[in-house]
């Protein structure tokens, strides 16, 4: 079967509500967004890779790091649709069959389970979205809301995310329910389609209530298939993990 034509796109903002001016924290040397879209460009698959952003400083960076940049309204309510609305307002996007929406603030990402995701997804013609999963590592993650968790069923299917420990233990406690918990990794691959249809979605309460844009997609009747990551990344939510992605970059700390 032939290669489907994919293209990666990263929705940053600047700001995160829990971490001021996240996307260009640059401790590092350069922006942490520009981490991510390093690792993307290594995807052997992605055909491009773009920066969707409503901000001109991001733009900017983007530009001069040598990726195409998309300036997109503020109106977006998620990552995802930010995606949507830089395919729409750039040309070139009637031609990939697969988008990857790579959030900005996963500097680890393996660039070989994104080329997973998008051959898992081709192989899967009744799938319209496809995301990453891995075993927590860290019982304290199990309680942290900052950790999504997935629980799936039999196929891959996810049945739910949250930032709740799930799945629960029966006794009423979770000394060994993490050990069976898988983490969320913040990479979706859509089929272009899809990710056109899904700034029509209308809202879905769980998504606001747990602040998850994939629980409007379960919500709408989409299948979403899980896979699991070979890498285990670690997204930067708080300055404590962006402190200690600074550490593992200067070799200082494993992953």
């Amino acid at each position: 079967m032939p290669e489907p034509k994919a293209l990666g796109i990263l929705p940053v903002r600047r700001d995160s509500g829990r971490l001021p001016g996240k996307a260009l924290l640059a401790e590092t040397g350069r922006p942490l967004f520009l981490h991510t879209a390093s690792r993307a460009a290594e995807a052997r698959l992605l055909h491009e890779i773009w920066i969707a952003t409503d901000e001109e400083e991001i733009r900017e960076a983007a530009v001069a790091a040598g990726f195409k940049a998309v300036l997109t309204s503020k109106e977006a309510r998620s990552g995802s649709e930010r995606c949507a609305r830089a395919l729409r307002a750039a040309p070139g996007g009637a031609a990939f069959e697969i988008v990857l929406d790579i959030q900005g603030d996963w500097p680890e990402i393996d660039p070989l389970d994104l080329d997973l995701l998008v051959r898992r997804l081709a192989a899967e013609p009744g799938v319209r979205v496809a995301t990453l999963q891995a075993p927590l590592d860290r019982e304290e993650d199990f309680r942290n809301p900052h950790v999504v968790k997935v629980v799936g069923r039999s196929g891959g299917r996810a049945l739910y995310f949250s930032r709740a420990p799930i799945p629960g233990d029966k006794e009423g406690g979770d000394s060994r329910a993490w050990t069976s918990a898988k983490r969320h990794i913040g990479v979706y691959a859509f089929r272009r389609e899809a990710l056109e249809e899904l700034l029509s979605l209308p809202p879905c309460p769980l998504e606001d209530l747990e602040g998850l844009e994939q629980l409007r997609w379960l919500d709408a009747g989409w299948e979403i298939l899980v896979v699991e990551a070979s890498g285990s990344p670690r997204g930067i939510e708080t300055r404590a993990d962006y402190d200690a992605f600074v550490d593992r970059s200067r070799g200082r700390d494993p992953l």
